[in-house]
């Protein structure tokens, strides 16, 4: 039987515990603030460049170049807000009784433009009910599709999504027939602003960090299995309810 904790060891654990809530809020405040303090310069460069590219509508030059900023602009916009979710990410989850199916057909909902446009087949089998933040989860998910069609081979993405009980966890598993990942880029694909396909694909080069962060949160991991030639199963596991 374990021996509680003499109260000055829990007075000192539940001091440290405070100051990293502390730390984390501050982080959080700090992240939302600079994020908004960069978007606003981001969007007077595009103001005025949208401005100089129409004094010169005949000079090509001049509108390739304006082209190539505002675009940038919006790339390093998206990257900011990208920045502020990532960090919000688990911060405030609010884990309820879900189906992981109800989830999956919300975000297929949020994607059904990239998916008809793609021409992705997406096939989902049973999935469990969990605890877990719901739209949290259906970010998740989302990340998991909109990769899988992204990084689609030359034939049309099929997708397959299934789970499986392992001891106390389910595991759900994505499925894709795209390009695959090498095997020495398993774990990198995991990391912030880690991308394989440089500016090819579009992406700020965050949704694996967002979605193992997120999985992380509710007491889960996630990892990939892929030989870098015959496509990608992106694993992760949610405890048994």
């Amino acid at each position: 039987m374990d021996e509680p904790l003499p109260d000055e060891l829990k007075k000192l654990l539940d001091e440290c515990l405070h100051e990293r809530e502390a730390e984390r809020e501050e982080w959080l405040r700090f992240i939302y603030a600079a994020g908004h303090d960069l978007q606003e310069p981001l969007r007077s460069i595009s103001a005025f460049t949208e401005l100089l590219g129409r004094q010169c509508p005949d000079d090509k030059q001049a509108a390739e170049l304006t082209s190539f900023i505002i675009d940038s602009v919006k790339r390093m916009t998206a990257l900011v807000q990208d920045m502020q979710v990532y960090a919000r990410a688990g911060a405030a989850a609010k884990p309820t009784f879900v189906s992981l199916n109800a989830i999956v057909q919300w975000a297929m909902l949020n994607l059904d433009k990239l998916i008809r446009e793609s021409g992705a087949k997406i096939a989902c089998g049973p999935l469990p009910e969990a605890i877990v933040d719901e739209s949290e989860f259906i970010q998740v998910f989302q990340h998991l599709l909109t990769n899988a069609i992204k990084y689609r081979g030359s034939d049309p993405p099929e997708i397959q999504i299934s789970a499986e009980t392992a001891g106390d966890l389910f595991v759900i598993s994505v499925r894709d027939n795209g390009s695959g990942i090498d095997p020495k880029y398993h774990e990198q694909v995991f990391a912030p602003f880690k991308r394989l396909h440089a500016r090819e694909v579009s992406g700020s080069g965050l949704g694996l960090a967002f979605c193992r962060k997120i999985i992380e949160a509710h007491g889960g991991r996630i990892w990939v299995e892929s030989d870098g030639q015959h496509g990608s199963v992106f694993k992760f596991t949610v405890p048994l309810s």
